[in-house]
């Protein structure tokens, strides 16, 4: 069964928004590196509904072929680069992750 992992980020107010773009492309690079990851998409909240964001600025819903491949996707040195961006532009610890098999 697929799995899609959504997960809503803080950025860091001194963010550098060049920075923040790498990141969300280089996230979305990680389609056809990551065996199992079928999509993902990176981005802000619609502007319409982002006072129910809480403060979250970046959320990311990433779509895998099946519950396995979690562990691939958050193992492969591809995730690791990302990993170390988002330390440059998130703040540590408020993010919140979510997995929901369909």
């Amino acid at each position: 069964m697929p799995v899609y992992h959504v997960a809503l980020f803080k950025l860091k107010p001194e963010a550098d928004p060049n920075k923040v773009k790498q990141w969300q492309a280089l996230a979305e690079g990680m389609v056809g590196q990551v065996p199992g990851l079928i999509g993902l998409q990176a981005g802000a909240p619609i502007a319409l509904t982002a006072p129910m964001a809480k403060g979250f600025d970046m959320g990311v819903v990433v779509h895998l072929d099946y519950v396995e491949s979690l562990a691939t996707f958050f193992t492969h040195p591809s995730h690791e680069e990302v990993n170390e961006l988002y330390k440059d532009v998130c703040e540590i610890g408020s993010t919140i992750g979510y997995d929901i098999e369909f």
